[in-house]
């Protein structure tokens, strides 16, 4: 998994709001390609995987392992909407 610089900003902004120190990677159901993921700002599972990534403390859901290594979480900013984006993975649908 990759975070990117502006990501990380984003991330540890809200984590200073929400007094969090982890970030979350879940699954949120499926789609005709695999899993939909959850990120969230929460403490990490007995289960989950903890990794340092770009700086930030992600706790990884342990079915997700094998699948986010290809992932990249960015910041993305329009005049409609900002928030965090997930890239890469599986595309097929």
């Amino acid at each position: 998994m990759i975070i990117t610089n502006p990501a990380k900003a984003f991330i540890n902004d809200l984590m200073k709001e929400n007094n969090a120190s982890t970030l979350r990677f879940t699954v949120a159901g499926s789609g005709c390609c695999g899993p939909n993921y959850a990120v969230s700002l929460e403490d990490a599972a007995e289960s989950d995987v903890i990794k340092n990534v770009n700086g930030i403390k992600v706790a990884i859901d342990p079915h997700l392992i094998d699948t986010v290594k290809d992932l990249t979480l960015d910041y993305e900013e329009n005049e409609n909407s900002a928030g965090l984006v997930v890239t890469g993975g599986s595309s097929c649908c």
